[in-house]
């Protein structure tokens, strides 16, 4: 029984729910699928809406070029008609088209009802009439109906989380306990420190391993014994690898850590979205790489922590959305303030955030001496924190005469979120948020 009272939830469609999706199309005889009418249905580009966990209605959407989308489904189950369903689902696929960088959105139909429909509520008008090859929908009208609309007016919400996610990076790998005493570094330091942070109010903890010798290393044992010791004493806590290319530029290594058993297979694992310059270095991620990563985390349902530096890796963020090498909803973890890349100023941050994809989960850190900067601007903006010592100053104070510890940096993070009156997510929430369920 449905309740009105009970909000509806809408969100990206899950690979499992393709086969109910099809079942809602039954009644509206669009079954045949694939065909040379229809391809198959493409789990990346279906959003649904849900009510106490049933599913009501779906509706597609897909890619004509980088600047027309086009709707591809859209169902209702038929005891949810006229409850306005059909102008959530339009309304938001339209959002999240738009979001992607398209201007206008072409639809196909061959029902007169559905033409008025599209006009009457989303300013559709008809550009042209394209004969039929298939004997789909209504058998008896021989074309479709071409309709365009300009999505150029259409409101995109900002990506704005009531609640403040915490990420905590806890190691990094470029600083050493020479320029840190308290730099977590073996694998039990780096879970006990994962841990605190938890208990502090991180819902995700960002991994880098160390070998016996303590320098950086892609060894996925050295991960799983990592992950093993946290999920031991905290299950709920998302846990995150790097995938860096900063010290080795080959894809075995970088990718070594994405293939661990199940039981220590990460939540999520870092993903650059370009090459950039550091102070010290480069950091070379040619495209292959980037799209050989994130292609074997969906593969292994493991969420990109997609890492922009500058606007042009949020825009290839979208591009590699089009392209259905990512799947949404995307976390993106915003990063200002390094020497070659964006300044840690509010207009930049302000400006990567307006052009991120439509419903997307951001936080934001500054590097170095930018790091409380930033914290306070994220706070402030409504996203997320990323903090703790990969990306922050090693020391408190100006004059480098106090080293810092992970948890001193968290709780100033957390004291920013109190500032701006925002409550601390929890790993539950994230999960949430990002469709992310438990290894």
């Amino acid at each position: 029984m449905l309740s009105s009272a009970s909000r509806y939830n809408i969100r990206f469609a899950r690979p499992e729910e393709i086969r109910d999706i099809i079942e809602l199309m039954r009644p509206y005889n669009m079954h045949h699928i694939p065909s040379p009418e229809m391809p198959p249905l493409d789990d990346k580009r279906f959003i649904v809406v849900e009510q106490n966990g049933q599913l009501l209605g779906a509706a597609g959407y897909t890619f004509v070029s980088e600047e027309i989308g086009k709707t591809t489904l859209m169902a209702v189950r038929p005891d949810c008609a006229r409850m306005g369903l059909g102008k959530i689902l339009q309304t938001r696929r339209m959002q999240i088209l738009r979001g992607l960088g398209c201007t206008k959105i072409i639809t196909n139909t061959d029902r007169p009802e559905t033409i008025a429909w599209y006009k009457q509520h989303f300013g559709y008008r008809e550009i042209g009439k394209l004969p039929k090859i298939h004997s789909f929908s209504l058998e008896h009208v021989p074309e479709w109906t071409t309709l365009e609309s300009d999505l150029t007016t259409i409101d995109v919400p900002s990506p704005v989380q009531g609640k403040l996610l915490m990420n905590a990076a806890l190691t990094g790998m470029k600083h050493t306990r020479s320029d840190n005493p308290y730099l977590p570094v073996t694998p039990a330091e780096i879970a006990e420190a994962a841990l605190e942070a938890g208990k502090l109010g991180a819902a995700i903890v960002h991994l880098h391993a160390r070998d016996v010798d303590e320098k950086p290393t892609p060894d996925p044992s050295i991960y799983a014994e990592i992950i093993s010791r946290i999920r031991e004493k905290n299950a709920d806590l998302i846990i995150c690898v790097t995938t860096s290319g900063r010290n080795w530029s080959d894809l075995q290594k970088r990718s070594a850590v994405l293939e661990l058993p199940d039981d220590v297979k990460p939540d999520m694992a870092s993903l650059s979205l370009g090459s950039m310059n550091f102070p010290s270095g480069a950091s070379i991620n040619p495209p292959e790489i980037i799209r050989s990563l994130a292609l074997r985390m969906m593969e292994r349902n493991i969420k990109p922590e997609l890492e922009a530096f500058e606007v042009g890796m949020v825009e290839y963020a979208k591009y590699l959305i089009r392209e259905g090498v990512l799947r949404q909803p995307v976390y993106l973890n915003l990063i200002l303030g390094s020497l070659g890349t964006m300044s840690a100023s509010p207009d930049n941050l302000r400006y990567l955030v307006s052009r991120l994809p439509a419903f997307s989960t951001w936080a934001a850190s500054g590097i170095g001496r930018y790091h409380s900067k930033v914290q306070d601007m994220a706070a402030a903006m409504g996203g997320g924190i990323r903090t703790g010592l990969e990306d922050s100053s090693m020391h408190l104070d100006a004059d480098k005469r106090i080293p810092a510890k992970n948890k001193d940096w968290i709780k100033r993070a957390v004291e920013a979120a109190i500032r701006n009156g925002r409550e601390i997510a929890t790993p539950n929430d994230v999960r949430q948020w990002l469709d992310l369920r438990k290894s």
